[in-house]
């Protein structure tokens, strides 16, 4: 029995529909073209670079706006937060230094003075024990209204 025009269509599509889904897809499109590399070469390439694993827990706040930094720069995060941390030690090293500059003009205090001011810091900072064998205050007597005399009528 031969096939109707209709039924011969039906079979090719499915054919060709077959053949499409087995093929896949070609190198450059696809699951290809954004695949990285799997976890032991990512790190033997972070290794060549020089990179170290560093964990830190980040307020959410601040690494969202690493986040809106590293995509205005086309920059990825790593490279920014590289950036942000190396400018910041900078900055903590000069102000260090600076201070260091300072504290070598000013003259040392006396040393009789510094325990003095030290216990006096302490005492003021330091909570006064309570003595739990004395009694406690009684609180001041309310003064006693004075009485009027009764009117008379």
């Amino acid at each position: 029995m031969s096939m109707k025009r209709t039924d011969l269509a039906k079979s090719l599509r499915m054919k060709v529909a077959g053949q499409m889904r087995q093929a896949g897809s070609p190198q450059r499109f696809g699951q290809a073209s954004s695949q990285v590399p799997d976890r032991r070469e990512q790190r033997k390439l972070d290794q060549a670079a020089g990179l170290v694993p560093f964990a830190a827990k980040l307020h959410a706040d601040l690494i969202r706006e690493l986040q809106e930094l590293a995509a205005a720069s086309g920059q990825s995060l790593n490279e920014v937060a590289d950036r942000v941390i190396r400018a910041g030690l900078k900055q903590e090293k000069l102000a260090k230094v600076s201070k260091a500059g300072k504290a070598e003009k000013v003259q040392a205090p006396d040393t009789a003075e510094v325990p003095k001011a030290a216990k006096a810091a302490k005492a003021a900072k330091a909570p006064k024990a309570i003595d739990k064998t004395e009694k406690p205050a009684k609180p001041a007597a309310k003064p006693k209204k004075p009485t009027q005399p009764a009117k008379e009528t």
